[in-house]
């Protein structure tokens, strides 16, 4: 298999533009929501300790 029929699949004819760019804005919005959570249950879990670390 050469490179040529490897990458036959990117151009998808002329809606090309539309399938990157779907792809591209769904990626990015997995990826926000994943940082987002992330930082979210980190803040979540320091808020939680600290609420209820015993206090000598």
């Amino acid at each position: 298999m050469t490179m040529v029929e490897y990458f036959s699949f990117l151009p998808y004819g002329k809606y090309a533009f539309y399938v990157w760019l779907a792809y591209g804005v769904s990626f990015l919005t997995i990826i926000t929501l994943f940082i987002s959570a992330k930082r979210i249950h980190t803040k979540t879990i320091l808020s939680l300790k600290n609420k209820f670390s015993i206090n000598d």
